[in-house]
């Protein structure tokens, strides 16, 4: 118990320290949390060019959900979170290396995935206060009614989710430590992910291929079941299921991502190139 506490306490450290650090540039720090905003006009944008409007009887008949904005708009904003594991957490050993601090903070008396898990812990209440700005904003604009009778349900969805996605995020870091050029294989799997999880489209849609690919992502299942939760998007699955195969992609995961988090640590410090820029 001791030692969980420990590692606890330098979890809450990295998290707080990452705080500290970005509100030293406070206009950086203000305009991360309303920069999506922006990013996510290109989606309404274009679902306004191709539908004609805000409503799609079409989209209806596929989803069981006729708003485009509201359809939308979930899909990304759960989609959030996989920026913050690809880039984030995958970003976070890059930067200790650009501070100069990356030797220092390994040398700790914990082992060195608890940084990481730092670091997602920071990601986590960076993008959940995100997604509460994103959230306020964009159902007042459009005036959005959820069905508050499955909050709890998406909430437990989420958050096995993204637990499931830190898994990528650690693998991610892991890489960093040896290939040192990160944003490579963030920006591979980042742009995947996005491209065949159906945040803006459903996932009928996709060719059958890529619809068993989407099938093998907590993102997949994360985006539909809250989606089904809150707006009452037609799902082929029960929710027990999701649950279960959320699990499975979660230990998956997480299990893939600390073997290579650790295999890419050993080989760092074979190589000697732990602090080499």
């Amino acid at each position: 118990m001791n030692r969980i506490v420990h590692y606890l306490r330098a979890i809450n450290a990295e998290n707080i320290k990452e705080w500290k650090i970005e509100w030293k540039y406070k206009p950086d720090f203000f305009r991360q949390f309303f920069e999506p905003l922006i990013f996510i006009l290109p989606y309404l944008l274009y679902g306004f060019a191709v539908l004609g409007g805000r409503f799609s009887e079409h989209l209806e008949t596929m989803t069981g959900v006729a708003d485009m904005v509201a359809y939308t708009f979930i899909g990304y904003l759960i989609m959030g979170f996989l920026n913050t594991a690809c880039w984030a957490m995958g970003a976070s050993l890059r930067k200790e290396q650009w501070y100069g601090t990356l030797d220092t903070i390994f040398v700790a008396p914990v082992p060195r995935w608890v940084y990481v898990a730092g670091m997602a812990a920071h990601s986590t209440c960076h993008q959940g206060l995100i997604m509460l700005i994103q959230a306020v904003v964009i159902t007042t604009i459009f005036a959005i009614v959820f069905q508050t009778a499955g909050i709890f349900f998406a909430l437990i969805i989420v958050a096995l989710m993204i637990l499931a996605i830190y898994g990528l995020g650690i693998m991610v870091a892991g890489f960093t430590i040896g290939l040192k050029q990160w944003w490579v294989i963030s920006e591979t799997f980042s742009t995947l992910i996005t491209i065949v999880t159906p945040i803006a489209y459903p996932l009928a849609v996709l060719p059958l291929f890529l619809r068993k690919v989407s099938l093998l992502l907590p993102t997949t299942y994360g985006v539909m079941g809250v989606r089904h939760f809150l707006l009452g998007e037609l799902l082929g699955i029960d929710f027990i299921t999701i649950i279960i195969r959320l699990v499975i992609i979660l230990i998956v995961w997480l299990a893939f991502g600390l073997g290579i988090f650790m295999f890419m640590d050993r080989f760092g410090r074979k190589k000697g190139v732990l602090s080499t820029y």
